[in-house]
């Protein structure tokens, strides 16, 4: 960690809410790059990433979390004890809810996830995304004052983070929030999140939008192996489905739908990586591996 200038703020942020309500999109946007897969399916996030911000006499390093809910598996059991663990490592939360959703009222998810920052007890940001597919600006008046009651939160905006509303008046309220203290990554430094992993993340990000409802929780990827040879990276993949008919969509008549993740997951993993890519899948049933924490590990989760 390097020692910066008196008065250099610095720390982690969780950003914390349900399933889908833009968690991963705000932390790509603050971040200035994609970090974290997006996909209209919930439960996209499985484990915390952390993505690195660096302004003017400050670090943030902003960690999106899993969707909070109650567990019904192993898988599910494990992602909410990343959330819990990243509040409870946390300098500053992020709380965020869907607006387009709260339209009748905060729901009892939301209210779940704003009691566990509360029990935190860290300084906390309330940001109510999604405030651009409301009909009207002023239908977000009484979700405002609903969310001023779930938790004594610093200060409450109102965002888009597809359409960046209000980013930067959030941004600098959490870096007000900032303790003082190193920098923890070099600048330059976007995420530690291993290079094998945000691989994975985005050939699973085309599988979850190729296969839509067939089979998006059912699916795992895992990289066995990569290769550098001149201007030329050769990743060896593993798609884990749970069944045998899963391993059927997931390939496709004649291989086209497997033929489809690939070609569409190698343009953005060259862009990534700025190499030509040759990306070499495979589908393997793996029974029951949201159960198994052994397999959930290796998956880094």
């Amino acid at each position: 960690m390097a020692r910066e200038g008196e008065g250099f703020r610095s720390g982690f942020v969780a950003v914390v809410g349900r399933p889908n309500v833009g968690k991963s999109t705000l932390v790509n946007r603050l971040v200035g790059q994609k970090i974290s897969i997006i996909s209209s399916r919930p439960q996209t996030t499985r484990s915390p990433i952390r993505g690195v911000r660096n302004g003017p006499g400050y670090q943030a390093v902003f960690v999106d979390t899993p969707g909070s809910q109650k567990p019904r598996d192993t898988l599910r059991a494990r992602m909410q004890e990343r959330v819990l663990d990243s509040l409870s490592e946390s300098d500053v939360v992020l709380f965020m809810l869907d607006a387009s959703q709260a339209k009748g009222g905060v729901g009892r998810g939301d209210r779940f996830v704003a009691d566990l920052v509360a029990r935190s007890r860290t300084p906390a940001i309330a940001a109510i995304n999604k405030v651009d597919l409301l009909p009207r600006r002023d239908d977000a008046l009484p979700i405002v004052d609903e969310v001023r009651g779930l938790a004594d939160w610093e200060d409450v905006f109102l965002i888009s983070a597809t359409a960046g509303t209000n980013i930067e008046p959030l941004m600098d309220a959490v870096v007000r929030l900032l303790p003082q203290g190193p920098r923890y990554f070099p600048e330059g430094v976007v995420t530690d999140y291993p290079e094998t992993l945000i691989l994975a993340e985005y050939i699973r990000e085309k599988a979850l939008e190729v296969l839509r409802e067939e089979v998006p929780h059912a699916v795992a990827v895992e990289i066995d192996e990569v290769e550098r040879k001149g201007d030329l990276t050769v990743i060896y993949a593993i798609i884990h489905v749970e069944r045998p008919s899963q391993r059927m969509i997931v390939l496709g008549k004649g291989g086209r739908t497997i033929k489809r993740i690939g070609t569409e997951a190698r343009r953005d993993v060259e862009r990534l990586l700025g190499t030509r890519i040759y990306l070499d899948l495979k589908v393997k049933v793996s029974p029951g591996w949201r159960s198994n924490r052994g397999f959930l590990e290796r998956l880094g989760l």
